[in-house]
């Protein structure tokens, strides 16, 4: 299931791909769950989903349908919710499937946590419990009735929460951290363009024939002259550029300008100014500002380690997934909304 920008997140950041869940079914060479769903009137303990061995209570979906609410009717209104998106869907029927896949995940992560005997601390669950009674001091005692909102119930979600973020780094901990300076390097640079396919920085299409891309490039051969000699590149770049930016830092996996610009850029020094750089869109003039930029270049390298973690762990908590039936009250699907 594409992951919609209304994802829930209590305090985990766990960036999975889960597909999408249909009610009361699960895979063939799964264990059955013996967990049994509550059908009819739906009460505060009924059992609506079971993952594994795990029950989940209608409360407890309820706790997340409140924190998700509380998290974006803030800032969007509780119209946000019957806004249409893709495939005749609307807001509120993608985030009632992503809180079905958060608590999928939290349960099922939760079930494998036990089986490595991985647990919480005390002084986690009193950060748990401590979250918990901060957040219902502010809620009203009719949305703490409407959503079954309770200490025990909030400290469960952010124990579950904490855990999975525990289980993350337990389960990533053998990824390979060995990062090269010359892999993650990073260079600063001022740049113009002068554009022959593409948008430009007030929106405009442009779309040059052979002979305005041959006036563009000798524009381009002019200003790159003009570069060499001025001490300060980015006001000439701001005055003459067609990008909207005129500075970026750009390392050998960068998408934020054309490879071309990227290849010329890592092969400059430090106070460097480009030739003319042809690329798919246009022509570049670059400037080069750093050309190991030290602080880029160590965040280029968590965020490599951190790619690969969530790899390596995806690929784990597939595997635990298939370890557990998923299963949804009928009953509660057709009834839940936001």
């Amino acid at each position: 299931m594409k992951r919609s920008k209304w994802m829930l997140t209590v305090g985990v950041c766990i960036a999975m791909a889960v597909s999408s869940l249909c009610v009361g079914c699960g895979k063939d060479s799964t264990p059955k769950s013996k967990i049994k769903l509550d059908s009819g009137k739906l009460e505060f303990d009924s059992v609506v989903m079971a993952v594994g061995d795990e029950p989940v209570l209608y409360s407890e979906m309820m706790n997340y349908a409140y924190l998700l609410k509380r998290q974006y009717e803030g800032s969007f209104g509780s119209e946000l919710w019957q806004y249409p998106v893709e495939d005749g869907k609307t807001v509120g029927s993608q985030a009632k499937q992503e809180i079905i896949n958060m608590v999928t995940q939290l349960k099922v992560i939760s079930v494998t946590a036990k089986d490595q005997k991985v647990s919480l601390t005390n002084d986690e669950k009193d950060e748990a419990m401590q979250k918990a009674e901060s957040l219902l001091s502010g809620v009203s005692d009719e949305d703490k009735k409407t959503y079954h909102l309770t200490v025990q119930g909030l400290s469960q979600i952010y124990e579950e929460n904490i855990l999975a973020n525990k289980m993350f780094y337990v389960a990533t901990d053998d990824a390979d951290t060995d990062i090269s300076d010359e892999e993650a390097r990073q260079v600063s640079i001022q740049y113009m363009q002068i554009l022959t396919n593409g948008t430009n920085k007030d929106g405009q299409t442009v779309t040059l024939d052979d002979t305005q891309k041959a006036e563009a490039k000798k524009r381009a051969d002019n200003l790159q002259k003009q570069a060499a000699q001025t001490k300060d590149f980015l006001t000439l770049a701001r005055d003459n550029s067609d990008a909207a930016k005129q500075e970026l830092v750009v390392g050998k996996d960068s998408t934020d300008v054309e490879q071309a610009v990227v290849t010329a850029a890592l092969s400059l020094k430090k106070g460097e100014v480009s030739s003319v750089v042809t690329g798919d869109q246009g022509y570049y003039i670059i400037y080069c500002v750093n050309d190991n930029d030290e602080d880029a270049m160590q965040s280029r390298k968590e965020e490599i380690i951190a790619a690969r973690q969530t790899s390596m762990f995806k690929k784990k908590y597939n595997s635990w997934l298939k370890k557990n039936e998923v299963n949804i009250s009928e009953d509660f699907w057709n009834s839940f909304s936001l």
